[in-house]
């Protein structure tokens, strides 16, 4: 994936934010886009359903004014992620 893909994702997802739509709405949760049965594109589509994700969560953070909760809640992330 290219960085301007990347963006576009981004944008995407901070897009659906503004118009009301939950993370469950992520276009790479539908099961035509999810690789089922190739493990060799499981790491593109996790790459783009997280840029898309990530668009979404910063726009929701800047919403609710919880910038602070928003890092806090991907610190915890980072956290779990490292004792796996």
């Amino acid at each position: 994936m290219s960085i301007e893909e990347l963006i576009e994702l981004q944008e995407q997802g901070s897009r659906a934010r503004i118009l009301g739509l939950k993370p469950k709405d992520n276009p790479y949760l539908n099961p035509d886009r999810m690789p089922l049965h190739d493990a060799g594109v499981l790491a593109d589509w996790l790459a783009r359903h997280d840029a898309w994700r990530f668009g979404w969560e910063t726009e929701d953070a800047s919403r609710e004014a919880g910038i602070p909760k928003y890092f806090r809640t991907i610190q915890e992330s980072c956290a779990t992620r490292a004792r796996h």
